[in-house]
């Protein structure tokens, strides 16, 4: 379905900590995408999204896995993969941000280029969430130093960037081992053919958002 509206985020069912942080950022109206996504993400839907960059991708994924997490539990939750260390550390900045108000949540950031032995120390504190380039996320599975059997949400974001980009095998790889995995979601701005063999095999009754970009 095309979104072409956003709503006010405190008609969305958000937690009062999750309203203190967008507010606190400024935010009271959501943008189309994230009107689209919160709701049956919230649900434990699998979301297909299809919008162009800078229409707010991060908070439709990232306020609802945020919401989901259970703050007593080390385990590992949640995993959002992104096709470039740029890109991984933004989400991570943005998703901290909306994490500010909820004591607890431990988010790491995960990608090549940077010594492996600091990322090892950060996940030794258990953190809920990680943001990953999948190779990166990969080298840390064959250490053994990250646990994905329990991910309830992934999301891929940029999607048919990463896929274009070659990491087809790995990230069908990391899907296999997410076996308790509730939702996933496709974050893309188009929705190219490998995108959809990844919908067809991994998601189930997934709910398809399409939002225009401004002309």
């Amino acid at each position: 379905m095309e979104i072409t509206q956003g709503a006010s985020f405190d008609t969305l069912g958000l937690s009062p900590a999750m309203l203190r942080a967008l507010n606190k950022k400024g935010y009271t109206e959501s943008t189309p995408i994230q009107a689209g996504c919160i709701p049956p993400m919230l649900e434990w839907k699998d979301v297909t999204a299809k919008a162009p960059t800078g229409t707010g991708k991060t908070f439709a994924f990232g306020i609802p896995i945020i919401e989901h997490i259970d703050t007593e539990s080390d385990q590992l939750q949640s995993v959002i993969l992104a096709p470039t260390r740029e890109l991984a550390l933004q989400i991570t900045s943005e998703m901290r941000d909306l994490a500010q108000f909820q004591p607890g949540i431990r988010i790491v950031c995960l990608y090549g280029g940077q010594p492996i032995g600091r990322q090892i120390d950060a996940l030794k504190k258990r953190p809920q969430i990680v943001v990953a380039t999948p190779g990166r996320l990969g080298d840390h599975m064959k250490r053994r130093t990250v646990r994905i059997d329990r991910v309830q949400t992934a999301v891929l974001d940029e999607a048919d960037r990463m896929l274009d980009m070659g990491f087809i095998h790995d990230v069908t790889k990391l899907l296999d081992q997410m076996k308790n995995r509730k939702n996933l979601g496709l974050f893309s701005a188009t929705i190219s053919r490998e995108v959809m063999d990844i919908a067809w095999v991994y998601q189930r009754d997934a709910v398809e958002i399409t939002v225009q970009a401004d002309e």
